[in-house]
């Protein structure tokens, strides 16, 4: 692990260091991650145990200095971090060619995007692929690029099992994504069928959500149907095919999985758009000819940047609901962490200094700019305003002062300086006055 850091360390101070040239770039990064258990990750077109990489394409003018906005690509079921670059998969490189942004293409694996069940673990097993996400790979961009502040300037998107990654993340956090576009995804995950459908893909519904019955609030609790109020101060684009081939192409004909299971999705769809429409979100629909193959996922990552992914949203609205079954996660300007993982879907409410919270646990509270708190659900609680930083008492700067007179961080005695002993003795008792 030490040598996989250093070899990281090594990549990344070559490709963030300033380039001679500013044209678009692609460069493959290594993470390492303490919520993935390579072992148990089961890629696609990748040896076993192979690290998290991501594809990321620096735009023309990206010099290390200058800022961006940045676009998170999620691939789907099937593919890899890679596919979105491959120039017979996503061939991001051509249509977003002149793109001003950074784009992001991370490794999904066959993950789902969530922390899987798996009997209660949650992730803790080595498969918290949302953990990945949210805790370490976005930190781990923001350190290592030049981001653009804001949720308009962050945007997520994905296809497929990428669609369903993108809404969930974005309902997570939707802080810091200010827009969201999902093309054919799997986002109405508590559809009757849907747990049979889920199977066919290679991983069991119930390892990863649990019974749907007996684990409903953990299928809730990613289902970006049933969350869609956390996207009520967000852009969404939704982008889906009617599961009709193009009667020209012999290998669209032939591809009878990707009519069925686009005609499914468009259900998928129609129940998520309805959600979130009304839940207030700013929806953008776009249903279309089309089956589940990636000639229309081009299209609709086409349409989606024709659309306008870092068009303004809220920075930070002052009411908002926030619904979710994660242990720790931030709620808009709140942090919150569980002293045990939630049995129950938990809602959060602000409605401008008050705070409903309903479900379960005991929990810890970090409001920005206000005392954190610890309390039992349900609660309804006041949360002070943010105070506005002191303004010091404007006073003369510190005078140097001789050796074991001075207050604490006084600068050293300078030859050119004469201090009394009556000043350096007050300035401890003054340093006292003010502290807070």
């Amino acid at each position: 692990m030490r040598a996989r850091l250093v070899l990281c360390t090594a990549v990344l101070a070559l490709a963030l260091a300033p380039a001679a040239t500013q044209a678009a770039r692609l460069q493959t990064w290594t993470t390492p991650s303490r919520f993935v258990d390579l072992t148990k990750v089961k890629f696609n077109s990748l040896p076993a145990g192979s690290p998290l990489k991501l594809n990321v394409l620096l735009p023309d003018g990206y010099d290390g200095r200058r800022r961006f906005p940045v676009l998170y690509l999620l691939h789907g079921h099937g593919d890899n971090y890679a596919s979105w670059a491959r120039s017979d998969r996503g061939d991001v490189l051509d249509i977003a060619k002149g793109m001003p942004a950074i784009i992001v293409m991370p490794e999904g694996a066959t993950g789902w995007y969530t922390n899987w069940w798996d009997a209660g673990a949650r992730g803790a097993d080595g498969r918290a692929w949302e953990n990945y996400y949210l805790d370490e790979l976005i930190p781990f961009v923001e350190n290592h690029l030049r981001i653009v502040a804001g949720r308009s300037n962050h945007a997520i998107a994905g296809l497929s099992m990428g669609g369903e990654g993108a809404t969930y993340l974005a309902e997570q956090l939707p802080g810091y994504f200010g827009s969201v576009a999902t093309f054919s995804g799997a986002i109405s995950i508590q559809r009757a069928e849907w747990p049979q459908g889920f199977d066919t893909q290679g991983e069991s519904h119930a390892d990863v959500y649990g019974d749907p019955s007996a684990q409903q609030f953990y299928w809730r609790g990613h289902n970006p149907t049933a969350l869609t109020e956390n996207l009520a101060h967000s852009r969404v684009f939704v982008a889906v095919g009617d599961g009709t081939p193009d009667p020209t192409s012999p290998s669209q004909v032939s591809n009878y999985f990707g009519a069925v299971a686009e005609t499914e999705l468009h259900q998928h769809a129609n129940d998520f758009v309805a959600s979130a429409q009304a839940a207030g979100a700013d929806v953008t629909y776009r249903p279309q000819q089309g089956i589940h193959d990636w000639p229309y996922w081009r299209q609709h990552l086409q349409q989606a940047l024709a659309w306008g992914l870092f068009k303004p949203v809220s920075p930070a609205p002052a009411s908002w609901r926030y619904e979710t079954v994660a242990r720790s996660g931030r709620a808009w300007d709140l942090r919150f962490t569980f002293s045990a993982p939630p049995e129950t879907t938990i809602v959060l409410q602000r409605d401008g200094q008050t705070l409903r919270a309903t479900g379960s646990g005991r929990v810890t509270i970090v409001p920005d700019g206000a005392a954190a708190f610890t309390a039992t659900l349900p609660f309804t609680r006041a949360i002070a305003a943010a105070r506005s930083p002191r303004t010091p008492p404007r006073r003369r700067p510190a005078a140097a002062c001789p050796r074991g007179r001075g207050h604490r961080g006084a600068p050293a005695r300078s030859r050119r300086t004469r201090v009394s002993k009556r000043h350096c003795r007050r300035r401890p008792a003054q340093t006292r006055r003010h502290k807070r």
